[in-house]
């Protein structure tokens, strides 16, 4: 089976119901990568029977021995989206067993593991979306429940993410290496949700030449001792719009937190320190920013050290539960940005306590950014609904932190993970995969290691835009302040 995580550069203790996580995966992946004979037969007629459901765009599959085509004939003439097409090609029988037990999630796993695939994955997705009715159905099934529902509870649920698992979960998404996130993502190393000022500019030029000198750069073909000048995969000389619109989502942010000369403020979640640049030079404030990966609280330092901000920002290896004594009640301002997602729903109210101990007890103001709705590239994660987080902030803060106001600006991530994908394929060969073999020899090397990196490659792209497209994901802004707080005035338009 392909291991979930790799060996990051952090090392620290796993708690036992990271142990039971392990165990349970390994369970699943044996029995849902194993896929052949009468329960794969099974499986696949019990998904069949639920497509053939499927009213909405045209799903062909295509297996060694049969084709299947939905919607079904004459399942009646109220296609809604006729102009849908995609065609999977299944290329092991566990591909089924994914389906049955797991739905959408089972597909993304098939698809990343090479167990089937897709000529088109966007019109793919759009048909899963226009017919979610039917995963929902199929998810709910009570093969699936019995395969699902205890590991997920055991593992996803109260004890999830302690201090112990948190790290671990973090480091594993984080630590993989610095340079492979330089190489897909701006210069400004943010791997959040930009702001675009033309949501579909890119789908309407001709994509740019494989070819430019920061990805070579990356690679060591012309010093690879400059690559924190070359975060960008587009030349210097040419406007990068990615850029553009980080900086315009970071503006957007430190206009709703109204960070003053003198402020104090509160990071959760340093990413690689553009944030807080940022904030230091709009204004005359002190930044602590507080990572639990040490890979990005090196680069982090580095990155604010050039900028000549260090005396003005500390980077802290420290989760947000282990803030000392003498912080609390010390922050004018505090600012997350998609951080919460890793929090998990059963934390929620701990992680806005958290914030209302950290906040002066007058006029504290909150910024956070966070996707909402699930997604799967998180380990241990859960992406809640605006709702949620809202109540969670008032339960947490003993309704000592109001709602000022909420925004969502999950149309504009469809564009940036398009962004994210095109850098991300441009530089796999020269950049990130020899990256993962040096860092990571025992998994990504060798015949084996080939494999690997196909399920890494094939995880990313499968991380796109059309949930977001489509408005079933959402990424939200909250601003809120202390209650009956009259200094923050009105920023209706920041």
């Amino acid at each position: 089976m392909s291991q979930r995580l790799l060996a990051t550069a952090s090392t620290h203790s796993e708690s036992l119901i990271s142990y039971v996580d392990k165990a349970c995966t390994y369970a699943l992946d044996t029995v849902l990568g194993a896929g052949s004979g009468p329960v794969a037969r099974i499986a696949e007629l019990a998904v069949t029977n639920y497509l053939s459901k499927m009213r909405h765009g045209h799903l062909r599959i295509v297996t060694p021995s049969h084709v299947y085509s939905y919607p079904l004939p004459g399942s009646g003439p109220h296609n809604e989206h006729p102009s849908l097409h995609a065609e999977l090609k299944v290329v092991h029988d566990s591909f089924w067993t994914r389906m049955m037990t797991m739905s959408d999630l089972g597909f993304a796993e098939a698809y990343m593991y090479g167990e089937v695939d897709v000529d088109d994955l966007q019109s793919l997705f759009k048909i899963f979306i226009v017919n979610r009715a039917l995963l929902s159905s199929l998810e709910g099934s009570r093969f699936s429940k019995l395969f699902t529902a205890v590991p997920h509870y055991l593992t996803n649920s109260r004890f999830a993410n302690t201090l112990s698992t948190s790290r671990s979960n973090i480091s594993a998404h984080y630590d993989i290496s610095n340079r492979m996130f330089e190489g897909f993502l701006s210069k400004d190393m943010m791997y959040s949700c930009a702001i675009f000022e033309d949501l579909d500019a890119d789908l309407r030029r001709p994509p740019p030449q494989k070819y430019n000198p920061v990805i070579d750069k990356l690679a060591g073909l012309k010093g690879a001792s400059e690559s924190s000048e070359c975060s960008s995969s587009a030349d210097e000389s040419e406007v990068d719009d990615l850029h553009i619109a980080q900086q315009r989502k970071l503006q957007h942010i430190l206009g709703k937190a109204k960070i003053r000369d003198g402020h104090r403020v509160l990071e959760i979640g340093s990413g690689w320190g553009e944030m807080a640049i940022q904030a230091c030079k709009s204004a005359n404030c002190e930044v602590d920013t507080l990572t639990l990966s040490s890979e990005q609280k090196i680069l982090a330092e580095k990155r604010i050290a050039e900028a000549g901000l260090s005396h003005r920002i500390r980077v802290h290896l420290m989760d947000y539960r282990k803030m000392p004594e003498s912080w609390k009640h010390s922050f004018d301002r505090v600012i997350s940005i998609e951080m919460v997602e890793a929090v998990g729903i059963e934390f929620l109210d701990c992680y806005f306590a958290t914030i209302d101990w950290a906040l002066k007890e007058q006029g504290g103001v909150g910024v956070i950014q966070g996707i909402t709705m699930p997604e799967t590239l998180f380990p241990g994660g859960i992406c809640p609904t605006i709702s949620l987080l809202v109540s969670s902030l008032t339960k947490g803060s003993k309704n000592r932190l109001i709602v000022d106001s909420v925004e969502n600006i999950g149309p504009h991530y469809a564009r940036t993970l398009r962004e994210w994908a095109r850098r991300f394929d441009d530089c796999f060969d020269d950049v990130i995969a020899p990256t993962l073999r040096e860092e990571h020899p025992n998994v990504m090397d060798g015949e084996r290691g080939a494999k690997e990196l196909e399920i890494f490659r094939r995880k990313w792209i499968y991380y796109c835009e059309i949930g977001f497209l489509s408005r079933t994901l959402g990424d939200h802004i909250m601003t809120f302040t202390r209650e009956a707080d009259s200094s923050y005035g009105c920023n209706v338009f920041a």
